[in-house]
């Protein structure tokens, strides 16, 4: 119903275990490598055990189509809600052999045979066994039985007892304590954390072939998280109400009270029960939001710290000190220091105590203070601690990526930046022990900029201050919304390409249809575009480009330089 609107070749979120869909989370993959570890030395019996919906059947069956024919021979029993007999049976027709007898020693001596001959050619057999909790305990003696097939230096079957945590209740009794004790190898399967859930969710709409069509917030995820405690059946459940319930209301961005809704759906709750969870979600959303705030409120705005004197002096005296050091000419590149605390300034004397002031500063706290205006702005969450070395563009572009931003460089005079309308990062011309000193630009008026952090005990400054203090290099802050590629070829069909059209169409260069093609007419539209603010117009989506046309965006809140 929703694939073609969201733009799916299938339904991304089935309960069938299909094989192109399989994702193993840590705990897959360890339970698979227990597994594998148990077959190959054979240890005769294994035992993995996990809630309902955890992914024990996406293990096995990962687990049987990598045991190639030429070195295994697989038996996998899904139903084993049998009798002794019929459970032999079942399992010698797996095998491919005799099946006719009614006795239980005749079917024993038949599966013998086929075992020994197995062993001769030098292939391991592997019986899995699934939802063994539903085993009688006769029944669990008789598989007991069958591992004593065995030469007198190996076992002839390897066995795989998979179920609910009721198997580990079952084996435990005491006239199983003789299977129990043969058991070498055991594996609990566990939920996925919460960012394996929301790889999970990516990974299963990107074999769906997803374009863009539709998103999942990350009060989303983290609400899905929670009501399905990492279990995949259910995550696979409510996302697919959820996108249902998206479907019906034309909506491509999902929210967390989208999931709540397709919550109610599932539960079939009552009214009066409806807005009991409606408020629970609410106070889980505004819970996640106040913790990554809580204790980081102040970290952009607090007061930065100046590096420790190495002598008895007063800060004063270091900066008159750092102040003697060689001065390159204003327009030479910023030199690396030879010290930590140590910084090159320009000639340049309308911003050579703004240059003081900020290589007098910690630059670490600079860069600190500096990305987390930036994500202020963005409504991003800021960096809650930091024990690294705030380094641009290295670290500051992998911490914008976790918060969904991207940071894009280019080249040009300060006037080239503030064309974006945009907050953005200068490097100035003040090197330190990290590279040159980077400074966020967060609004523009009239003459006046707003700077972070704050220099010569202001947070504002001039356009020719801030021009004589700047390189050539900045960074502007931008998110991709549309999730449009940064190279598309010509006449390529893709979603995402409606809604770089939807952006040149608000932007006054493209009249044709949105049909996300990148036809001759939407490359034009793009070269126009790229004239207009002087960028290389080669008809060819770069990330400039795009942070460009990222403030026609309408339907979301782009922050601007000049709605501070």
């Amino acid at each position: 119903m929703y694939t073609r609107y969201f733009g799916f070749n299938e339904k991304p979120f089935t309960l069938t275990p299909n094989p192109r869909f399989i994702y193993l989370s840590k705990n897959h993959k360890e339970a698979f490598a227990h597994l594998l570890y148990g077959i190959n030395n054979h240890y005769g019996f294994i035992e993995l055990i996990g809630e309902v919906g955890t992914g024990k059947t996406t293990v096995l069956r990962t687990l049987l189509a990598q045991l190639q024919e030429e070195n295994y021979r697989t038996a996998l029993i899904f139903n084993p809600c049998l009798s002794g007999v019929e459970l032999l049976r079942s399992i010698n027709h797996e095998f491919g052999i005799d099946t006719h007898s009614d006795y239980a020693n005749d079917l024993l001596a038949e599966l013998n045979r086929f075992l020994l001959a197995e062993n001769a050619e030098g292939r391991t057999v592997v019986l899995v066994i699934d939802e063994a909790q539903n085993l009688q305990p006769e029944v669990l003696e008789q598989i007991r039985l069958i591992s004593n097939l065995e030469t007198e230096n190996d076992k002839l079957i390897q066995i795989i007892l998979a179920g609910q945590p009721e198997l580990k209740t079952l084996l435990d009794r005491p006239e199983l304590r003789q299977l129990n004790q043969r058991i070498a190898v055991r594996y609990r399967l566990r939920s996925m954390s919460m960012d394996e859930t929301r790889a999970y969710i990516r990974h299963r709409m990107e074999v769906a072939g997803e374009t863009g069509g539709v998103s999942f917030s990350r009060y989303a995820i983290k609400w899905i998280y929670l009501y399905t405690r990492g279990v995949p059946r259910m995550i696979n459940i409510l996302c697919d109400r959820a996108l249902l319930v998206a479907y019906g209301d034309e909506c491509r961005r999902i929210g967390a009270g989208i999931v709540t809704r397709a919550i109610r759906e599932i539960l079939n709750m009552p009214r009066s029960r409806q807005v009991s969870l409606s408020l629970t979600a609410a106070a889980v959303c505004i819970a996640l939001a106040v913790a990554a705030i809580v204790g980081t409120r102040f970290l952009p705005f607090r007061p930065l710290q100046k590096p420790a004197a190495k002598t008895a002096t007063t800060p004063q005296t270091a900066v008159a000190a750092q102040s003697t050091a060689a001065v390159p000419p204003a327009s030479s590149a910023p030199v690396a220091p030879s010290s930590p605390v140590a910084a090159t300034v320009t000639t340049n004397a309308g911003s050579l105590h703004l240059q003081k002031e900020l290589a007098a500063l910690d630059q670490n706290d600079v860069h600190i203070q500096a990305f987390n205006t930036l994500m202020a702005r963005w409504e991003a969450r800021p960096i809650k601690s930091f024990g690294g070395k705030m380094t641009v563009p290295t670290m500051f572009s992998r911490l914008a990526v976790k918060r969904g931003l991207r940071l894009t460089a280019f080249s040009g005079t300060l006037d080239d930046a503030l064309r974006f309308n945009m907050p953005f990062l200068i490097v100035s011309r003040v090197s330190g022990e990290l590279g040159p000193y980077c400074i966020a630009v967060t609004s523009s008026a009239n003459d006046t900029l707003t700077i972070a952090p704050a220099l010569a005990g202001k947070n504002t400054i001039s356009r020719a201050e801030l021009s004589a203090l700047t390189g050539t290099t900045f960074y502007v802050a931008w998110q991709n919304f549309g999730q449009i590629p940064d190279t598309i070829a010509m006449d390529e069909r893709r979603f995402e390409i409606r809604s770089l059209q939807r952006l040149l169409k608000e932007a006054g260069h493209y009249r044709d249809p949105v049909d996300g093609a990148y036809s001759t007419s939407t490359a034009d539209a793009v070269r126009e575009f790229q004239s207009k603010n002087k960028i290389k117009p080669n008809g060819q989506v770069g990330e400039q480009t795009l942070a460009l046309l990222t403030r026609f965006e309408t339907s979301r809140k782009i922050p601007s330089l000049k709605n501070n």
